[in-house]
């Protein structure tokens, strides 16, 4: 029993670690270049104890290799209040998409691939 325990309790914690291991590399200066040179930006309002957040990193590590042309963008919700004021997220797990400085998605809490792929390439 107590080696059972040990198991769930190492999978806890590197799960946790390999969670808080997420870039945090949105600043407004990089969004607005980008939105200014017409690329396509996906942003995403991440939070370590969030699983809905988990589940869409390993999405999203797979579509950054998928999308290569596409600037990807993660923050800290809340603890980045700013960030989430200056675009209008009110939740952890929301997703953006802009093509130039058009919104062309917004969805909160998705995890399936291929609505996440679909809403990228709205922006494409």
């Amino acid at each position: 029993m107590k080696k059972i325990l040990v198991i769930i309790f190492l999978l806890i914690c590197t799960n946790a670690f390999s969670a808080e291991n997420q870039k945090l590399n949105f600043t407004i200066d990089t969004f607005e270049e980008a939105k200014k040179n017409g690329k396509t930006v996906v942003v995403t309002a991440w939070n370590k104890y969030c699983g809905t957040c988990k589940r869409q990193k390993v999405v999203l590590d797979q579509a950054e290799k998928d999308f290569k042309d596409v600037l990807f963008l993660y923050y800290n919700h809340p603890k980045m209040k700013d960030i989430g004021k200056y675009l209008k997220i009110d939740h952890r797990s929301t997703i953006l998409v802009y093509k130039g400085s058009a919104e062309v998605s917004r969805t909160l809490g998705q995890v399936d691939k291929s609505v996440i792929y679909s809403n990228i390439e709205k922006g494409i």
